[in-house]
């Protein structure tokens, strides 16, 4: 008995270090710093960065582009060098001459100009700048689908912990209950009324529970760092006795909420552009126009000098007549069109599979609990007979150690029972899309919400 407390000491010791050291949150904390610091989080929103660009860089088509270009030539060619004597503005009589126009010296020309064009009517680029702003939706309502996966992982994660915590002290008593079996035993064997056997059979049975007592906690390690993965840490985290409470209501509520599904918004959303983008291919065959001008520099020695300056104003029309491939685009975006239609039909149809399944499994994870706890308490009550029946020498120690063993396998399957019927109501109402705004980002409950949802 003395041997077993010294063995265990270092154990109990390292526990109590490591939970000193662990940082313990609630659940409201928890989830407040995983929507915060989560990695996969921060890399999506530089995603949403990204598509912000997009949209000003489809908004910037419709701004004027001003240019401004620096060419150098030199030539001997009668009709370049006759234009860049006359941009230069140093055209004279002379230049007049036979001999000059059919055999010009070489000349260069500096040329700086600056250019501005102004789009007036640019239908491609209206539908541009409408599908980038609608991608733009899509990506924030994927966003915010994949924090409200985050909360479900993170209840998940720290339902784990907590049941790694009471698995832990079912583990104990499993410890104190085989030490109580090896006292028994020893008194027995003291008494003359019991056999050596039963007192090793009993040493082995402490042995055991104490392996089991570290198996579990290298679990509660683990599920602690697993939780401290999701929130962007690398130490272990500790939790305090906490957890949300889901009430369970009626199947209906839960599939009229899904239709607010943020993938499903996103879906719709990209349904929408799909068809805008047959407009924008359609927009190839629309005419387009402007306005723009440029400004010029000429010199014959060096460059940016005024020697000779100009302008030149105008406007444009564009427009596309005769463009055979025009046509097959146009039927690519309608084919887009009809994909993303059947794929928002299917998914429709999977959420609200989805929604069934996770209120079957609900109601299935309830009743397995249920048993469970029944077959704890039924357990509970054979190990009290069976060692009443051992004490009085009505039983061997091989009943008495078979019934402890179902007794802790008892004690684990209903912790089992009970985490997997928290993580089935968590999952049913991720499935409908409002677990996110049930707890909010301060991990509490809105009750008002499921008031709304039952009207």
């Amino acid at each position: 008995m003395k041997l077993t407390v010294k063995l265990l000491f270092p154990v109990l010791l390292l526990i109590f270090i490591n939970n000193a050291e662990a940082e313990r949150l609630s659940l409201q904390q928890a989830i407040h710093a995983a929507l915060e610091d989560n990695p996969a989080l921060k890399s999506y929103s530089w995603i949403l960065q990204g598509q912000r660009e997009d949209l000003k860089t489809a908004k910037g088509h419709l701004y004027p582009k001003l240019k401004i270009e620096e060419r150098y030539q030199r030539t001997d060619n009668p009709t370049y060098g006759f234009m860049s004597k006359l941009n230069q503005e140093r055209f004279t009589q002379e230049d007049f001459l036979i001999e000059s126009l059919n055999d010009p010296a070489d000349i260069s020309d500096f040329q700086t100009s600056f250019s501005i064009e102004q789009p007036l009517f640019v239908p491609g680029v209206y539908a541009g700048i409408h599908i980038a702003g609608k991608e733009l939706e899509a990506k924030q309502a994927e966003y915010q689908r994949k924090r409200e996966e985050v909360v479900l992982n993170v209840v998940k994660s720290f339902h784990s912990v907590l049941s790694s915590k009471k698995y832990l002290k079912v583990t104990q008593q499993g410890i104190e209950d085989a030490q109580e079996h090896q006292r028994l035993a020893a008194l027995r064997y003291d008494a003359g009324v019991g056999l050596h056997s039963d007192v090793l059979r009993a040493g082995v049975a402490v042995k055991k529970a104490e392996a089991v007592f570290v198996t579990a906690e290298s679990n509660l390690e683990v599920a602690g760092r697993a939780l401290g993965l999701l929130l962007g840490r690398t130490e272990t985290v500790d939790v305090e006795e906490d957890k949300p409470i889901l009430p369970l209501i009626d199947l209906g509520a839960y599939l009229d909420a899904a239709v607010q599904r943020e993938d499903l918004k996103a879906l719709k959303l990209r349904y929408d552009n799909s068809r805008q983008s047959v407009n924008m291919e359609r927009s190839a065959l629309l005419p387009e126009a402007g306005i723009g001008g440029s400004y010029f520099l000429n010199d014959h020695n060096s460059p940016f000098s005024p020697e000779g300056e100009s302008y030149l104003v105008g406007g444009f029309i564009r427009w596309n007549l005769i463009d055979a491939s025009v046509h097959h685009k146009i039927k690519k975006a309608q084919a887009r069109v009809r994909e993303v239609e059947e794929a928002l039909t299917g998914f429709e149809k999977e959420i609200h599979f989805r929604i069934n399944e996770a209120y079957i499994r609900v109601r299935e994870k309830d009743h397995n609990r249920a048993l469970s706890e029944a077959m704890m308490k039924e357990a509970e009550e054979a190990l009290r007979l069976v060692s009443v029946r051992y004490e009085n020498s009505l039983a061997p120690i091989v009943d008495l150690l078979d019934t402890q063993l179902a007794v802790d396998g008892a004690r684990a399957r209903l912790l089992e029972a009970e985490n997997q019927y928290l993580n089935a109501i968590a999952d049913l109402y991720y499935q409908s899309g409002i677990l996110l705004k049930t707890i909010n980002q301060d991990g509490e409950l809105r009750m008002s919400h499921h008031d709304d949802l039952k009207q």
